[in-house]
């Protein structure tokens, strides 16, 4: 599975794609509802000393097994049940969706301590050839499997069920998170934002807990975020290993095979922009003429001057890329008030080596679309912590809300983690609207990345 793969399907996880409109405000009732004590009575993940020794792997990837008539008929399903309205009459016959043995197992898997999913990294051909069919099947039964057995209980009442859905919701994501392939964080990141959705269902329910401290207690390490990060900055001196001998000697010949290599290595890739319509040679010129100009003056060029066509192209090619990604590999692990200035730079360097090189952008190291995804599940955590601060602003002040935020006293409010700033609030009579800031135009282009980040909302009713 190639970088190309991992973005393509990193954009069918979100669910987004470029040109997509402004999304709807998410909307909820909220009733007053003060924090109890003790204030981890409600947890949504588990507690430390709940864990159990063991794998949670081998319990997940046998959950298909032996469910053939519910695997052929329920479970290409699963995804209609997660947009369903709670009012639906489906409801009253669905018995849950998912089988209570297959519950069972998602919850024995969610209180394993430990996640080995023995991915042959270093043992495979190339990091690139391991394929990953158990990460589509597992965000089905996680996400939609999951969601249509919370929302199942919300119909019935049954909130402490729903909440117990929600943490092993959580908890198995993590678990899926726990490799260094970029495209588990995505699928990850899909469910956990999947499980928050729920979160706010919940929260919606005339007699739902507070569950301030619950979202506040989560994991700051729900995906991992750094280890994806390195494995991604490395993947292509990785797959394409004769890129870390280039000062090995070598005749023109070698270098005129290493350099036809290379592009029908980007070619099998997806990377190339025109598929198998022109000879290796026209990439390679076209390299070697940027290679060239770019050392006009300097040692550089003297040392340039004595190199093959075929030499010139690959070292540009190989010095550029690994740098680009390199830079991505570090960028996307800091904060995003550090992160986003140099990720725009660095995106704008990305394009026109791609422009430069006749490759797409896809197929290196996206690491805004990845710092994107992960700011948005922290961003999402925060905007509900902030809801049932007011919740419990409402339990203390006779279901009047707080004309702005400051004015909340008890708990502390949390700022917008990827701007670093206040979250908008505006109250009109028993509505109130709950915003995230913009991020500036500066920092992502205007596309689908920016509609899923910069468009959080909630149009609260309050009871």
């Amino acid at each position: 599975m190639r970088i190309a793969v991992v973005l393509t399907l990193s954009l069918l996880l979100s669910g987004r794609a470029r040109g997509v409109e402004k999304p709807a405000p998410i909307e909820l009732t909220i009733h007053p509802r003060a924090i109890e004590t003790p204030v981890l009575k409600y947890r949504l993940f588990p507690a430390e000393a709940e864990l159990k020794p063991g794998n949670a792997v081998p319990i997940l990837l046998r959950m298909p097994w032996g469910y053939t008539d519910w695997m052929s008929k329920v479970f290409p399903t699963l995804n209609e049940w997660e947009s369903r309205p709670l009012s639906a009459p489906e409801w009253a016959a669905s018995n849950g969706v998912l089988t209570e043995r297959l519950w069972s197992e998602m919850k024995r898997a969610a209180f394993r301590r430990e996640a080995r999913w023995e991915y042959p990294i270093g043992e495979a051909p190339s990091v690139s050839s391991i394929l990953l069919p158990d990460v589509a099947g597992l965000r089905r039964f996680l996400q939609y499997g999951l969601s249509a057995r919370i929302r199942y209980h919300l119909t019935r009442g049954k909130l402490d069920a729903a909440r117990e859905g929600i943490l092993v919701g959580l908890a198995n994501a993590r678990h899926l998170a726990q490799t260094p392939f970029a495209v588990n964080q995505f699928v990850a990141l899909a469910i956990h934002q999947a499980m928050l959705e729920r979160t706010g269902e919940l929260i919606s329910q005339p007699n739902s807990p507070n569950l301030y401290w619950a979202l506040s207690t989560l994991p700051q390490s729900l995906v991992e975020l750094d280890r994806a990060a390195s494995l991604q900055g490395d993947l292509f001196a990785l797959d394409f290993p004769a890129v870390n001998e280039l000062d090995a000697p070598r005749e023109a010949g070698d270098w005129r095979r290493m350099a036809e290599q290379l592009v029908e290595f980007l070619e099998e890739d997806v990377e190339l922009r025109e598929q198998r319509t022109i000879p290796a040679t026209r990439y390679i010129q076209k390299w070697v003429d940027f290679a060239r100009a770019e050392l006009k003056t300097g040692a550089g060029q003297k040392v340039a001057a004595k190199m093959s066509d075929e030499e010139v192209a690959v070292r540009w090619y190989v010095q550029q890329r690994l740098a680009l990604d390199q830079r991505a590999a570090a960028l996307v692990v800091l904060s995003p008030r550090e992160a986003w200035p140099l990720l725009h730079r660095l995106r704008k360097d990305t394009a026109s080596f791609c422009e430069k090189a006749g490759t797409k952008e896809v197929g290196h190291f996206n690491a805004t679309q990845l710092c994107v995804h992960a700011w948005s599940l922290k961003r999402k955590i925060a905007s509900l912590r902030v809801i049932e601060a007011v919740r419990d602003y409402l339990a203390a002040n006779e279901g009047r809300p707080p004309a702005k935020l400051a004015d909340i006293r008890g708990v502390p409010v949390p700022l917008d983690p990827m701007t670093g700033e206040a979250f908008h609030w505006q109250v009109d009579g028993k509505t109130a609207t709950l915003r995230a800031p913009s991020l500036a135009t500066a920092v992502v282009e205007p596309d689908w990345a920016t509609a899923l980040a910069n468009t959080l909302e909630y149009r609260l009713e309050i009871k």
